[in-house]
């Protein structure tokens, strides 16, 4: 994502502040990836850690810091066991998220 904003890729988070900051939430805000698939059940696993859910609205999802940032799914601090929580963590985030852009 850092070079497609133009940004330097070594860069640490604690760096980015002011233009750089906005245009990689610009640049994260417009891209698009493509779901072409799912690997086979052993290799699927949940990422731990990421943003924290105090630093966001519990009803939109929307940054405290950043207003009109939002975060969904499992870029968020919170993780389940195998069996679809993550799945419908990230559904139902994403559907609180819509309704209130």
């Amino acid at each position: 994502m850092c070079a497609k904003a133009g940004l330097k890729t070594d860069l640490k988070w604690s760096e980015l502040q002011g233009k750089p900051l906005n245009r990689l939430v610009s640049t994260l805000i417009a891209d698009e990836c493509a779901i072409t698939g799912r690997a086979s059940f052993k290799e699927e696993f949940v990422t731990c850690g990421g943003v924290a859910l105090g630093e966001v609205s519990p009803q939109t999802l929307e940054s405290r810091k950043y207003p009109g940032l939002f975060f969904a799914g499992e870029v968020l601090d919170i993780d389940a066991v195998t069996g679809g929580f993550n799945l419908q963590a990230a559904w139902s985030t994403a559907h609180a998220i819509s309704e209130h852009l």
